[in-house]
């Protein structure tokens, strides 16, 4: 079973149970463990048992993520455990990009380069809110394969559960509408990993040199294996020398937080278009400043 048919195991649930079995030590009776997922309640006097459904999918999403392993007496960490909830989003994040096609839990990425593709094939964002969550769901099982001990990879209640993994893994945000999808954008992502590359303040790289570095440690971004893979399913082929809408407004709304910025300047063979967008100064960059800072 897939993290997507657990949808009840949320990000926070998970981590809780990760936590739990940590401060145990890594290892407990199953009895123990079972406790950590469904510790129960007092009501009125009496005990009662927690959400079960709660405590079964959490235990799920933490098997399929190889996070845990439990037989009938005992229960086990198979990783380090991480130290704080950020970096537990490296550890799935890190896991879930190094996938391939047909593992279990590689739809996850697989839907989001999906995304990134079929933007780019429709010049931009405006179709996901456009698109019925039924019909959504649809659309993203045409462009993906493999299959889930449930059925289909992805339905309706497994969207809404992909949505909330891909706001923990930094590659959305929830906008508080009600049954309004949530803003695809892998800007908090790519903050993140360009921290973990180690590159100090103000560090320069031209702009085929940024957008491959992404593309490394971020395969379901412009010329990422996940993305190019998306793009040869849905059979598009992405124009040359632009970025797809997807990353081109992240990187538009990076540069405007000042963690990034692009430059137009330097050799212009290097130079790299953004999708259009009329409302931004910016339309193309040849060189990336990473985290600058003002000259002291």
């Amino acid at each position: 079973m897939s993290v997507l048919s657990n949808p009840q195991g949320t990000p926070e649930r998970v981590w809780s149970l990760v936590a739990g079995l940590a401060a145990l030590g890594g290892s407990a009776e199953r009895a123990a463990y079972d406790a950590l997922l469904n510790p129960g309640f007092n009501k009125d006097g009496v005990d009662l048992k927690a959400n079960t459904s709660l405590a079964g999918n959490a235990h799920g999403a933490a098997l399929s993520l190889k996070l845990v392993e439990a037989g009938r007496d005992q229960a086990a960490l198979l990783v380090e455990p991480p130290l704080d909830f950020a970096a537990f989003a490296d550890h799935v994040h890190d896991r879930l990009s190094n996938l391939t096609s047909g593992e279990t839990d590689a739809p996850i990425l697989d839907a989001f380069a999906w995304v990134a593709a079929e933007s780019d094939r429709r010049g931009g964002l405006d179709w996901i809110y456009q698109t019925g969550r039924d019909d959504f769901a649809d659309l993203a099982n045409g462009a993906l394969v493999g299959e889930d001990d449930d059925g289909k990879i992805m339905n309706p209640t497994k969207v809404v559960a992909w949505r909330r993994w891909l706001a923990f893994l930094g590659l959305g945000i929830a906008l508080p509408f009600e049954r309004t999808p949530d803003f695809p954008t892998p800007a908090d992502r790519i903050t993140r990993e360009l921290r973990r590359a180690g590159l100090a303040a103000n560090t320069s790289m031209g702009a085929g040199a940024f957008v491959a570095l992404l593309a490394g440690r971020m395969p379901y971004l412009d010329k990422g294996r996940l993305f190019n893979q998306a793009c040869e399913r849905i059979g598009h082929v992405p124009a040359t020398g632009r970025l797809s809408p997807l990353l081109s407004t992240a990187l538009r709304d990076l540069h405007d937080e000042g963690t990034i910025s692009l430059r137009p300047s330097g050799d212009a063979a290097e130079r790299l278009r953004l999708s259009e967008d009329s409302a931004h100064a910016i339309d193309a960059f040849s060189t990336v400043i990473c985290f600058p800072q003002a000259s002291t």
